[in-house]
């Protein structure tokens, strides 16, 4: 499965291209990685299923699968 995470920047901050990350985790990492760099809006897309999530919702959905399995 794959992630694509997208973001808007804050104002006078430089457009950040899309990344296409192959775990949840890994687009967790870049997701807090934009954040710290002022980036906001930030948008995580599963590829498999295309649920689009928050950082929030994709750590709720990573914890709700993870106590279900």
């Amino acid at each position: 499965m794959a992630f694509i995470v997208n973001s808007s920047p804050g104002a006078g901050l430089r457009f950040e291209p899309s990344a296409t990350l192959p775990t949840a985790k890994a687009a967790l990492d870049w997701a807090g990685g934009l954040s710290t760099r002022g980036m906001r809006l930030i948008r995580i897309r599963d590829t498999d299923t295309g649920q689009v999530f928050d950082e929030k919702a994709l750590r709720t959905e990573m914890a709700r699968l993870k106590s279900a399995s």
